[in-house]
């Protein structure tokens, strides 16, 4: 499932990234079927709102950093699973922050926060 995302149209296609593929309600169904799941709860795509429930309700993406690259405008969220397991999504907005390069730990460690 690395690289995949989900689709609306049944079956498999093209991945927009490039790598990898992306997958219709039909491949879920059949996924959590074939290993006794209820949903996936998956992440590493934007969702604008933090969150989005996909696919009759068995593909949950969560997307927990808000503003993306400080570029998307989009609010961040979480999942609390209660006791019931039942699902409680938060939501949540960018806070201001010092002015950092998005990506800058990544080229040259501490030094490239500077």
């Amino acid at each position: 499932m690395l690289w995949t995302d989900p689709q609306t149209s049944p079956g498999r296609g093209p991945s927009k990234r490039g790598v990898g593929l992306q997958f219709g309600p039909d491949v879920t169904k059949r996924f959590c079927e074939n290993n006794g799941l209820e949903a996936i709860i998956r992440s590493h795509e934007v969702r604008m709102g933090g969150y989005e429930v996909e696919h009759d309700g068995r593909c949950i993406t969560v997307f927990s950093a808000p503003n993306y690259c400080d570029s998307t405008h989009n609010k961040g969220a979480f999942i609390k699973i209660g006791p019931d397991y039942k699902l409680n999504f938060t939501q949540f907005d960018a806070v201001a922050h010092p002015n950092i390069k998005p990506m800058a730990y990544a080229s040259q460690g501490m030094a490239g926060m500077i």
